[in-house]
């Protein structure tokens, strides 16, 4: 990540006062703030992590047992990954990424990286042959990656800003990548990964005492920090986290006080020293609801929103006209009553000739994520409507055509020009998916039973549900594919990008028939032929509102929440033997008991929320003539 910023620039209050404690201590301050004291630390460690890839590299050369050598080369990068991760997210996934390819797409152009770092390695030390060869390769790699970031942290210092920001993110990390396994999905070191970040936290920002001598702030972090590591080390093995429990009394007050402390400072705040945009918003930790910011994805004429033009999109969405027939509208696939989903397998085409090719998902919270459509084929929203007003089997109509009959409304050209009254020609395809567009990110509900209970906003959550919560999180590893807090493929800790994944979906439950839907694949397989490591890839969906949306995956095949725990469970098309080498989820069973799939069920059903979102019939707008006879919501 790189900020747009050539010095620090501190706040006027902030810089009176600092100036008075530079006089009264004098000059030699200077050399032991918290940035001076931070970065020093960072680059050092970084010299341990290059002492202990040189003795990985020794120890296989001299045949020695690798585990050791790879827990002290994983804990020494733990130590700077905070700050890592929070400046450089791309090296860090070199570093410490997932061991599956990396898929980047634009338009038709497909990219794979291959995996690489600590979770390669992992896989490799836990086959029966370690394979010294490729774990060299590896560390060498690793070798490279470290040097860049000493050079990149002894030419630009971290700042205090920055310091308060990137433990603020470490804890999400923590929660949504840590502490569910994904960071060690085979030697399961979260709990040790924990307790180095919190350890190197609670250092780092009690180094800002030295400016706020005695902050009750900064020592309630401290206690909240120690409290964190003491409940940590009272847990023999990751399998005994609670996460639950955890996330809601120990790492959610921390990083609310982090919160509390860094917008009180003074210090900048990031949308002040840098026009990069991002994804985390204003809330105080991983689930307020306003943690992530649902305008982050958005293109056409910007992320700016008003009422009127929200107004206009509902109506839009609610009326077939810009449908071929008249007959079809936005709300055919995806009804209010359903959480934006409609009930079908597949939802009906146009004309009621036979159906689309995929299921429709719900609506609800669609904002948060970078990557629209099954195939993750359109990289914003306001393409994905495009897609659809010119689909064929969808509205099977153009910009021309929609744009022409829109005009020869005068209550709609009115309620155009007042939402859109800038601009010369209110009436476009670039304010229809505008207004469009802000009526779907306005469809927020972040306010289910597990998001009041995680808050402590409320104490109703059964034993079953909690039970659910930590094995979603823990056990069966749900939550490494479906992150929080919208339970979808949006990657933490920076919320960028949108992940897919190869499950192996049958054409029905236990048909023994893989599903022939290439997803990903369908759209590449003429260009890149060889490309089947994409082959059955779709979009990790959302669970937000999962009770409300059967059936279930891309093409419906699930009717119950049950059948998709059990396919999981199984582990997949490929546990349940059918050939998919290119399977991303493992073929590995969890091995969950009855009573346990019970459960998770159970707390998926907790993340219900529509509040806001219903919608009751209203008038269309007129055009005086046949076209007045058209039905709200549209026909089918």
């Amino acid at each position: 990540m790189t900020f747009n910023i050539s010095s620090f620039q501190l706040r006027k209050s902030h810089f009176i006062i600092l100036s008075v404690i530079f006089a009264f201590l004098g000059s030699s301050y200077l050399d032991t703030t918290p940035s001076q004291k931070v970065n020093s630390r960072i680059v050092s460690q970084l010299s341990v992590v290059e002492q202990d890839l040189a003795a990985f590299l020794k120890a296989l050369e001299e045949e020695k047992s690798p585990i050791e050598y790879y827990h002290n080369l994983r804990s020494s990068y733990k130590a700077v990954e905070t700050y890592v991760v929070f400046r450089y997210p791309d090296i860090d996934k070199m570093i410490n990424g997932g061991p599956v390819p990396s898929i980047s797409t634009e338009v038709t152009v497909l990219h794979k990286d291959d995996p690489t770092g600590m979770q390669v390695i992992e896989e490799l030390l836990v086959q029966e042959q370690v394979a010294s060869e490729e774990i060299a390769k590896q560390l060498r790699f690793l070798k490279t990656r470290i040097e860049i970031l000493k050079t990149a942290f002894s030419s630009s210092s971290i700042r205090e800003w920055e310091i308060l920001d990137a433990n603020h993110m470490a804890l999400t990390r923590l929660m949504t990548l840590s502490l569910t396994g994904f960071d060690s999905p085979e030697l399961q070191c979260g709990l040790e990964d924990a307790r180095i970040v919190l350890n190197y936290l609670k250092e780092d920002l009690n180094s800002f005492q030295s400016i706020f001598n005695q902050n009750p702030s900064l020592i309630k972090i401290e206690e909240l920090a120690k409290s964190a590591e003491t409940k940590l080390n009272s847990i023999s093995s990751f399998g005994d986290l609670e996460q639950f429990s955890f996330f809601k009394n120990y790492l959610i007050p921390l990083q609310s006080e982090i919160k509390h402390f860094y917008t009180a400072s003074g210090f900048e705040l990031y949308n002040q020293v840098t026009t990069v945009p991002r994804s985390i918003y204003t809330g105080d930790h991983l689930f307020a609801k306003d943690y992530l910011d649902p305008l982050f994805s958005m293109r056409g004429n910007g992320n700016t929103q008003s009422s009127l033009q929200i107004e206009l999109g509902k109506i839009l969405f609610f009326d077939p006209i810009l449908s071929i027939g008249n007959d079809r509208s936005c709300a055919s696939c995806h009804k209010p009553e359903l959480a934006f989903s409609d009930g079908e397998k597949k939802s009906i085409a146009t004309g009621f000739n036979g159906t689309v090719d995929r299921n429709a998902p719900g609506l609800i919270n669609s904002a948060y994520q970078s990557n629209f459509f099954w195939d993750l084929r359109s990289q914003n929203m306001n393409d994905q409507i495009t897609n659809v007003i010119v689909a064929h089997k969808e509205f099977n109509t153009t910009a021309d055509q929609v744009v022409k009959e829109l005009n020869e409304s005068d209550e709609y050209r009115d309620i155009f020009s007042q939402a859109f009254s800038s601009f010369d020609e209110p009436v476009s395809m670039s304010t229809i998916k505008t207004a469009i567009e802000l009526y779907i990110r306005s469809l927020v509900a972040l306010n289910s039973k597990f998001d009041q209970n995680i808050r402590g906003e409320a104490e109703n959550y059964t034993k079953e549900e909690i039970l659910g919560a930590n094995i979603f999180f823990g056990k069966a590893q749900c939550a490494t594919c479906h992150f929080p807090p919208m339970f979808n493929g949006f990657v933490p800790p920076h919320y960028r990008e949108t992940e897919g994944e190869i499950l192996g979906v049958e054409s029905a439950p236990k048909s023994g028939e893989l599903d022939p839907d290439g997803g990903m694949y369908e759209r590449f397989k003429h260009a890149y032929p060889k490309a089947d490591y994409i082959d059955g890839m779709f979009k990790t969906s959302g669970l937000r509102n999962i009770d409300l949306t059967a059936p279930y995956m891309h093409n419906g095949a699930y009717l119950t929440l049950r059948e998709v725990v059990e396919f999981y469970n199984e582990g997949g098309g490929l546990g349940r033997g059918l050939d998919i080498p290119q399977q991303t989820l493992s073929g590995d069973s969890l091995g969950l008991t009855e009573p346990e799939i019970d459960a998770i069920i159970a707390f998926m059903k907790t993340l219900a929320d529509t509040t806001g979102t219903h919608v009751q019939p209203f008038d269309l707008p007129s055009f005086g003539d046949a076209r007045d006879e058209r039905v709200w919501g549209g026909e089918y």
